[in-house]
């Protein structure tokens, strides 16, 4: 269902401890695949083999990463997460209730608090279908998920 894509750009162990929370969500076929994009540093081969990661070369800034890994991926849905953030506990619940009742549309996660740190944080990531991935001409600028959100006019979803 989801395709998770992770750019390289946080150190080995931050990656690992984003992996590690995607396993349940894994093995209960929410998250189809992972995919890693950037160069390989060491440790990071390690990484990818020991958890069943599919790993896409490319070099330039996050959103360049997000962009290879997005090329590459199989799910109906793709999740860009920032390897640097994490994810909350919590974040399954919205998710799959955006899936289940958000007819299609993208979601930007935000962190979950007041009206202003949700407009201000910086996202946690973004879930968009694979079309609309295409159709949105990709992820750019400094802040990729929040330029492509507003480019396919995505809701904000606190985890």
């Amino acid at each position: 269902m989801i395709s998770v894509i992770l750019p390289a750009v946080a150190p080995v162990h931050a990656l690992a401890q984003l992996l590690a929370q995607l396993v349940p969500a894994a093995v209960d076929g929410l998250v189809k695949e992972v995919v890693i994009a950037g160069a390989s540093e060491p440790g990071l081969e390690a990484l990818i083999e020991d958890s069943g990661a599919r790993f896409v070369a490319a070099s330039g800034e996050r959103g360049a990463l997000l962009a290879a890994g997005a090329s590459v991926a199989r799910g109906d849905w793709i999740l860009a997460l920032d390897p640097a953030r994490g994810l909350p506990e919590a974040w399954r619940g919205p998710v799959e209730a955006h899936l289940a009742g958000g007819a299609g549309a993208a979601a930007l996660l935000v962190p979950a608090g007041g009206l202003l740190a949700r407009l201000t944080a910086a996202p946690v990531g973004l879930l968009v279908r694979r079309l609309d991935y295409a159709a949105g001409a990709a992820f750019a600028g400094s802040t990729p998920e929040k330029a492509l959100a507003g480019r396919l006019k995505a809701r904000r979803v606190s985890l």
